[in-house]
């Protein structure tokens, strides 16, 4: 049995995605696949379009044998958070031979080097930084120029591009808890993240987010009077269908008949209102609200029209528009300074939520089992009576804040069909998905 890994969001599952798993088991003949995927919340700070099941459902259908998921806590924060939260994830799994992740950046040694130079901040590089920021320029850009310096890279795009990013923070990661898992690059296909264009069968996933934007009363007019799904999966979905896999159109098609349709962060906006007005005098409590944010919050709360307006607002040149959404969900999930504070120095995780499975992804569960001291969520009515529940303290409020998050985003998620929330907690009523 040789496992390989994945850090995904599948915001939905498209065919970048597919391609990187087929490459990846093509290059390292990898026998089982397990991808590590952000639950109901996002790291660019959003609610994730669709669920975690039905995201989990799609990899699975395309590829991928096991879903686990990252912790709440660590799915909605910065790129380096965000990567601890999946590499402690994937190696408390105990049973990992590698990891891959897409780059623009083509040879992974370079990556690497960049990774080893941010974790061990030798005296060259402490020595150019220090020169860099005396000469005024802001942290980022004073690291990104001291790389490339001793990298002798010329004007590099490398150290901006997001995909290359979060591989420096996956391997940091790994350098930093002293894994074996060894790390795979795949050169990444098509279109750049944030891309709105498409190409051949390629689309970024903004983009197909884009294309799904609005869409539920054309849908729900459309879908209204059919009665089955067979009728349904004959029409197409305004277009966007030729960049997605079969498996992830027929998991949407689904969804679209039970009147569940896409959300966005904008869906949360009154919630946030409410959260900061009843919070306007403890807003600094929250994670990532400092530095004088929350007197700009305070300020633009009552006078934006909608979530987009308040972020436009919020933007400067000292917060990017990525900052302020992440400290915006930071608050309206209740994520404070003093969780992160415990969260952020985890070495090692103690618990495992699974999210689907097939038959090779029951393989992995007992080399799991066998290779690892983490508890193992299926059933989370079952994982709370368990000692390990009990017993400790932070495997406790880490699950607990993943089952509290989840309430939140299916409130929204659910809201054109809420005879499926009277049937009990999603967490707890919804079975992981197995093939």
């Amino acid at each position: 049995m040789k496992i390989g890994s994945i850090v995904a969001e599948y915001n939905p599952f498209h065919n970048g995605h597919r391609y990187q798993i087929e490459e990846y088991k093509r290059h390292k003949d990898i026998s089982h696949l397990v991808v590590a995927m952000s639950g109901n919340f996002v790291q660019r700070g959003a609610p994730a379009i669709f669920d975690k099941f039905s995201r989990a459902e799609m990899a699975i259908s395309a590829g991928a044998d096991l879903v686990i998921e990252i912790p709440a806590y660590f799915a909605t924060q910065t790129a380096e958070l965000y990567a601890r939260g999946a590499i402690l994830s994937l190696d408390a799994l105990g049973c990992l031979d590698s990891i891959c992740f897409g780059t623009e950046e083509e040879n992974i040694e370079k990556l690497k080097e960049t990774a080893r130079i941010l974790v061990y901040r030798n005296e060259e590089y402490e020595k150019i930084l220090s020169k860099y920021l005396a000469e005024k320029l802001p942290f980022p850009i004073a690291r990104q120029s001291a790389i490339e310096k001793i990298l002798e890279l010329d004007n590099s795009e490398f150290l901006s591009m997001s995909n290359n990013i979060l591989a420096i923070e996956y391997l940091k990661e790994l350098l930093r808890i002293d894994s074996n898992i060894e790390a795979v690059s795949i050169l990444r296909k098509a279109v750049d993240h944030n891309s709105i264009e498409a190409k051949g069968n390629f689309k970024s996933a903004t983009s197909i987010r884009k294309s799904l934007y609005n869409v539920k009363e054309t849908i729900s007019k459309r879908y209204r009077e059919m009665d089955t799904i067979e009728k349904i999966e004959e029409e197409k979905i305004l277009g966007f269908e030729k960049y997605l896999p079969s498996t992830s159109v027929e998991v949407i098609k689904k969804n679209f008949s039970k009147d569940i349709y896409p959300i966005y962060a904008e869906n949360f906006f009154d919630e946030l209102c409410y959260s900061i007005l009843r919070e306007e005098e403890n807003l600094e409590q929250y994670f990532e609200v400092n530095e004088g944010i929350e007197n700009s919050i305070r300020k633009n709360i009552t006078t934006s029209y909608n979530f987009e307006e308040l972020v436009e607002e919020l933007t400067s040149a000292r917060y990017s528009s990525s900052r302020i959404r992440r400290t915006l969900f930071n608050i309206l999930l209740g994520i404070y300074k003093d969780d992160m504070k415990e969260i952020r120095r985890l070495k090692a995780l103690s618990y495992i939520r699974v999210l689907a499975f097939n038959k090779k992804g029951t393989e992995i569960l007992k080399e799991i089992k066998n290779k690892s001291n983490a508890l193992i969520i299926k059933s989370p009515a079952k994982a709370k009576k368990s000692d390990e529940y009990r017993n400790n303290a932070i495997l406790k409020k880490m699950f607990d804040f993943d089952i509290k998050s989840s309430n939140i985003y299916y409130q929204k998620y659910y809201s054109q069909n809420r005879s499926i929330l009277k049937k009990g907690e999603p967490d707890f009523v919804t079975l992981g998905y197995m093939l």
